[in-house]
């Protein structure tokens, strides 16, 4: 490994005027020696060639590079880097610029393997989670083919996979983001309704408060919160992105990411060995399904949480509209699907028009595909951006149109947005 650094001396100051004056420098050092092409550090020897030259202002340069032959010998390199820096920067009162780091290349080159195994393994146990516990076919959309087409996002080669193509921190969000799994308002709205005698438990208030995919399935089997796994992957994201980038790492850098990365395999191989301990019902599936695309994805993530309040308004409103003689509380049981509401609201009650039926459809369709399909990655942005708008329109004159029609029914306000 080499180190390459740029050393610069004001001309004016008759210091290191020459390389030999240079090397005199380094070795006031008493354990800094040269011999022939050689540096001795320690014991040592390390290649070394220093040329100079003079810059536009005048001061005087030199460009030293020390090579290390033996990794075994990392760490009493990295201390002779040091000092050079040190004795360098109290002499001339510059900083040292490098312009090759070679300790730091090295610990990139060895924390790699680190990374990505850590990143390999949290990918698998998500893949795992959602396969034992939702479904071997979990990323196949039940969308028909004809409506992917039409959609224009099928995958390319069909064999593209979800989790390859989400980003490493956007990776621990499917687990330690935390997400409602109703909505408060709804809670709130559920106390008007509920008389004076009726106890409230804490039961009923934890199914309003927001949670993460760990704590609920993995954190009271691996007895591990979800905080302590969240800080040690954003310190391997960081760490990742040195690498990435060619940043360098120090020793510390490396020994820290060696202790996390040990800690946090430690608890997904222990998650991974808890899975098949783990039940979730028919409608915990769906949200884990929507709870997955929206870590995924900022734009998929507000696209979601805006189709599920127009689902839940709705709702509200076919069942404010209904008489228990028409057609929609006769066949209750059939008529949760948005699709036959959205009908309902259009055809039998006249609420909405043709064209907002179709895309309230037209939404549910691209929802599936957003929450099931594999190819989530090859959604456009604009197609997201597109599918929010039109819900928002459509949510807006919902709200509108309650303000001044729907109080009738029933007597009540619904014109809370927030629903």
């Amino acid at each position: 490994m080499k180190t390459e650094y740029l050393i610069t001396f004001e001309l004016n100051s008759k210091l290191c005027t020459d390389v030999k004056k240079f090397k005199a420098l380094l070795s006031s050092h008493e354990d800094i020696t040269f011999k022939d092409n050689n540096l001795i550090f320690e014991n040592i020897s390390f290649p070394t060639i220093i040329a100079e030259g003079t810059l536009p202002d005048s001061s005087i340069y030199y460009d030293i590079t020390i090579e290390c032959n033996d990794k075994e010998s990392i760490d009493i390199f990295s201390k002779l880097l040091r000092e050079i820096r040190i004795i360098c920067q109290n002499i001339s009162g510059r900083n040292i610029i490098i312009l090759h780091d070679g300790v730091g290349e090295e610990y990139c080159h060895q924390g790699y393997p680190i990374i990505f195994r850590t990143e390999t393994l949290m990918r698998k146990l998500i893949s795992k989670f959602m396969a034992i516990s939702v479904g071997y076919d979990w990323k196949k959309s039940t969308t028909p083919e004809e409506v992917l087409k039409s959609m224009r996002i099928e995958s390319k080669d069909n064999k593209v996979d979800f989790l390859q193509e989400v980003d490493f921190i956007q990776l621990s969000n499917f687990l330690f983001k935390k997400y409602n799994k109703n909505n408060i308002n709804d809670f709130i709205n559920s106390l008007k309704e509920i008389s004076d005698d009726k106890t409230i438990t804490i039961e009923d208030i934890k199914k309003y408060s927001p949670y993460t995919n760990w704590e609920r399935y993995f954190a009271h089997i691996v007895n591990c919160e979800s905080d302590f796994l969240t800080t040690r992957w954003k310190k391997l994201y960081d760490y990742r992105n040195k690498v990435a980038h060619c940043k360098g790492m120090t020793q510390d850098d490396f020994l820290d990411l060696k202790k996390i990365s040990n800690e946090v395999i430690e608890k997904i191989e222990s998650a991974l060995n808890s899975i098949n301990d783990i039940y979730i019902d028919e409608q915990d599936k769906e949200e884990l399904a929507e709870n997955l695309s929206s870590a995924a994805n900022e734009k998929s993530a507000i696209f979601v949480a805006e189709y599920n309040k127009l689902s839940r308004l709705i709702q509200l409103i076919c069942e404010v509209v209904s008489n228990d003689d028409d057609i929609y509380r006769k066949h209750k049981t059939n008529s949760t699907n948005i699709d036959m509401q959205s009908r309902y609201l259009y055809k039998n009650k006249n609420l909405i028009t043709k064209e907002m039926s179709e895309n309230i459809i037209n939404a549910r369709k691209f929802r599936n595909i957003v929450v099931h399909q594999v190819g989530i990655s090859d959604i456009q942005e604009s197609q997201l951006i597109e599918q929010i708008d039109n819900i928002d329109s459509i949510i807006d004159y919902l709200i509108m149109y309650g303000e001044d029609e729907l109080k009738v029914y029933k007597g009540k306000d619904y014109s809370d947005s927030s629903v």
